[in-house]
């Protein structure tokens, strides 16, 4: 009798453990396909297996962009969206862009069809797959579509100066990946010239060193963490996701480039009080800059 009793409490035993690993592996597999649809930002993601969890901005991808009267009234900055979804193609684009109306200016015309162009090119990648592709991402994934989300806000605009700061994310689901997107674009609109970094300083002067410093302290004070050397060196590679704000220039920063993914993605905001001795001369009038 004691030996039919030890048998049967082995043999529940048993069988419980192979519940609890069942479980555990079931669990395990759905946490996995819940984060191929995690809006998360990954430029350099490892293997699928391995996507980090990285949390978004404070402003979402789903957020609806205000109407903007600017210019002294006279130039308005009205929200675009496109929308596309296709069951049979796979893909579900939602993306929203701005175009200035109230003055028919070439120079205007220019930044908007410049405007739509960028937002055009983030999501023409789902519209290109091919048959086969979308037939194997059908049989693998069925329950998921290559996706793309696009809002922006504005950084600053001004009669002679418009900043907008592009965030989206997209899946793509044949590579079983997640990315996040941060992109900018800055306008002259008296030109209707898209800026560089180095329109707006002083030519020949130590711009790049100045914003090099500035952000590596505060990188390093932020995290905790010295960020890779080469990545914040004074290159203008390294500082070409900038955009202008009422306060400063904020810069963007890959996280897999400046941390090897081992932080969030950064920025870092330099108030124009620390740019004074090296803005070109005409630069603090079209940002509309008192300076402290």
């Amino acid at each position: 009798m004691k030996r039919f009793s030890l048998n049967l409490i082995a043999t529940f035993l048993a069988f419980a453990a192979g519940l609890a690993t069942a479980s555990s592996w079931n669990s395990k597999r759905a946490a996995r396909a819940e984060m191929l649809t995690f809006n998360v930002r990954e430029h350099c993601p490892p293997p699928p297996a391995q996507i980090p969890m990285r949390t978004m901005p404070a402003m979402t991808v789903d957020s609806a962009p205000a109407e903007l009267v600017f210019g002294q009234g006279r130039l308005r900055l009205v929200p675009e969206q496109v929308l596309l979804r296709s069951e049979s193609r796979r893909y579900d684009i939602d993306v929203k862009y701005p175009q200035i109306s109230g003055e028919d200016d070439p120079f205007i015309e220019r930044v908007n069809q410049h405007l739509k162009q960028t937002a055009t090119d983030k999501y023409q990648w789902p519209l290109n797959l091919s048959k086969e592709e979308i037939i194997n991402t059908r049989k693998s994934l069925p329950g998921l579509f290559n996706t793309v989300t696009v809002t922006y806000e504005i950084g600053l605009a001004t009669e002679s100066f418009l900043s907008i700061h592009f965030l989206g994310y997209s899946v793509a689901a044949g590579a079983a990946r997640s990315t996040q997107e941060s992109s900018t674009v800055n306008y002259d609109l008296t030109s209707g010239k898209l800026l560089k970094l180095s329109d707006i300083f002083k030519p020949g002067s130590k711009y790049l060193e100045i914003i090099s410093l500035y952000c590596n302290d505060e990188l390093s004070r932020n995290t905790g963490r010295a960020p890779v050397a080469r990545a914040i060196a004074p290159r203008a590679e390294n500082f070409d996701d900038w955009y202008i704000t009422a306060n400063g220039i904020t810069f963007s920063f890959d996280s897999c480039k400046v941390f090897d993914c081992l932080e969030a993605d950064q920025s870092v905001e330099i108030p124009f009080g620390e740019l004074k001795g090296v803005l070109s001369l005409g630069i603090p009038g079209k940002f509309k800059i008192t300076y402290p």
